[in-house]
């Protein structure tokens, strides 16, 4: 009886604090928060304030700063690593590039690779002919990268992708595309493949 009596007076002396809102029976107060919850609350607000001020370039800690030496940082390492691997190239991804500083590399490689089985204009010897429309592995980027890459030693060539990183393979592949194609050197090898233009 004494809990019962208890309780009630608990009720009635919450009646100051009842709001109007009851769901299913269930009434809300409308107790204040405690002390040590506000001063948590507005203590974040002041810290966030003066996060702001301090870090988003208002102060002396310049997080953009910070930021744009970490990007440098960054690239640094990224061009590092392609020039010692290359870029992220392979038969999937190769492009047809036209950059004139590009092609003079793959000319460079292709003088000092090719030349021996395919001409100095292209035109073929010990390998097939660049200079008219047949090829016998295709003449896309894709393909050629391919063969420069993993060769065709069934019939003597070589696969480059130990001595030549993907992009220096993008490259000489892109210079034969663009130097030879279409040319129909005289004295060039006899057609092999099939005609693709």
């Amino acid at each position: 009886m004494e809990n019962k009596i208890e309780k009630s007076e608990i009720i009635e002396g919450l009646d100051s604090n009842v709001t109007d809102h009851e769901y299913d029976g269930i009434i809300e107060l409308d107790n204040a928060l405690p002390p040590w919850w506000l001063y948590m609350f507005y203590g974040t607000i002041i810290f966030a304030i003066i996060y702001v001020i301090l870090f988003f370039g208002m102060g002396k800690f310049k997080q953009q700063d910070e930021l744009k030496a970490e990007y440098a940082v960054a690239a640094e390492k990224i061009e590092a690593y392609q020039k010692e691997h290359g870029a992220a190239v392979d038969e999937n991804t190769v492009v047809l590039v036209t950059d004139a500083d590009k092609l003079a590399d793959g000319k460079a490689i292709y003088e000092k690779n090719c030349v021996a089985c395919h001409a100095v204009n292209g035109g073929g010897g010990v390998g097939p002919n660049f200079t008219d429309d047949y090829w016998i592995h295709g003449n896309s980027i894709n393909e050629v990268f391919k063969v420069v890459k993993y060769g065709v030693p069934e019939k003597g060539m070589i696969p480059w992708e130990a001595q030549l990183n993907p992009e220096q393979m993008q490259n000489v592949a892109s210079y034969i595309l663009n130097e030879f194609t279409g040319k129909n050197v005289e004295g060039g090898k006899e057609p092999q493949g099939e005609k693709v233009n």
